[in-house]
């Protein structure tokens, strides 16, 4: 009964070992013998038992001083791993490159001392791969922080080499249109002018700026904890935007619901909004109506914005949303506002898109997800 159960255990060792594609040396007094089966590769890459470890430097050191201390006093640990080693030749000197590991396993308290050699080619690359993965990523992040100190660089001259001097003028001129009073009629058009553009100008690198600051603030991460109330920050926008529709013989109706919590930031999620409005009371006819409403749409909250001027030409649907595109009608724009609008609502994992109403007009709209439903998925998620 023993001789049949020693020889099961044999059978299933044997196994084990074949599936493996191992070689096992048992320790014994004299060197080591080998369990069967002996793998194919075992011959051409170390040959015999007996010259093996003088074909294997790394091997023979690893039995030596890692190994054999191993056998002798063990340690918390029930193995020893080499690491993945490399063999640039085989046994007949042929050059051909192989990786393998070794494990010294037993040796203490009667166990039988093992030398496990596993072949390692497809480890060996797996963790070839990883390194220069880990590699190419530190790579691409060194890039992006060069190209954000170079934008961090482009947006403080835009603010103070450009802004500055445009400032100047501009209270400059509004001194000198102050002062000449009516004295000089054929002035004071020129004069006005004058400080219209240098207004202009200031709005142009005000809307650079903007979406300078909205590309260098990152990606959703940035705004972790942070859930403003769509609705509540729509009611502040109209409320600010009323005297531009007044003035433009446009009326603004909101068409305001319950609080819907959104991922984003606050002040951008505002100037994302009065974009919008501003575009569509440009856009008016005097006597018109822009409307503005919400919904939700499963974890997204949509803000729709929609007027009752021409419309958006077909021409520019696919363009709209990119820097410095403007319509026939919008000349003296930056072409910046949208765009803005683009990045920013992209940037908090959202969308925007335009089409234009049956009865006649736009309609813009935006989705945003919900902060209530995204905090949901995540707990979900973990």
């Amino acid at each position: 009964m023993k001789a049949m159960d020693s020889n099961s255990q044999n059978d299933e060792r044997s196994g084990v070992v074949a599936a493996l594609k191992a070689a096992v040396l048992v320790r014994e007094e004299e060197g080591f013998s080998m369990m069967e089966p002996i793998p194919k590769w075992w011959e051409p890459v170390f040959g015999s038992l007996d010259a093996f470890r003088d074909r294997s430097p790394f091997l023979d050191n690893f039995i030596d001083h890692g190994a054999g201390d191993f056998w002798e006093n063990g340690g918390t640990d029930s193995r020893l791993c080499s690491g993945i080693w490399e063999e640039a030749r085989n046994a007949d000197g042929e050059e051909r490159r192989h990786f393998f590991e070794a494990i010294a396993t037993g040796g203490l308290d009667g166990e039988t001392a093992l030398l496990m050699i596993l072949p390692a080619d497809e480890r060996w690359r797996e963790e070839q791969a990883f390194v220069q993965g880990a590699h190419d990523q530190s790579l691409s992040r060194r890039r992006l922080l060069k190209e954000l100190e170079k934008k961090q660089v482009l947006l403080e001259c835009i603010m103070h080499d450009l802004g500055n001097p445009v400032a100047t003028v501009f209270m400059n001129l509004q001194h000198i249109d102050r002062q000449i009073g009516d004295d000089y009629p054929e002035l004071k058009p020129a004069v006005r002018r004058a400080i219209a553009q240098a207004e202009r100008q200031r709005q142009l690198i005000r809307s650079i700026a903007e979406v300078f600051a909205a590309d260098l603030a990152g990606s959703r991460d940035s705004i972790e904890g942070k859930s403003p109330d769509l609705v509540a920050v729509a009611a502040e926008t109209v409320a600010a935007c009323a005297p531009a529709a007044s003035e433009a013989g446009v009326t603004l109706c909101p068409f305001f619901s319950g609080p819907i919590a959104v991922l984003g930031e606050k002040l951008a999620l505002s100037r994302v909004i009065e974009n919008l409005l501003v575009n569509a009371i440009r856009h008016s006819p005097k006597g018109g109506t822009v409307s503005l409403s919400f919904e939700t749409d499963g974890d997204f909250a949509v803000c729709r914005v929609e007027d009752q001027g021409p419309g958006v030409d077909p021409s520019l649907d696919e363009r709209i949303f990119q820097p410095f595109v403007q319509g026939r009608s919008n000349e003296g724009q930056s072409g910046l506002g949208l765009y803005f609008c683009r990045l920013t609502v992209e940037m908090w994992g959202g969308s925007i898109e335009v089409g234009n109403r049956e009865s006649g007009g736009a309609a813009f709209s935006f989705r945003l997800p919900r902060a209530d439903e995204a905090s949901k998925n995540l707990e979900g998620g973990n």
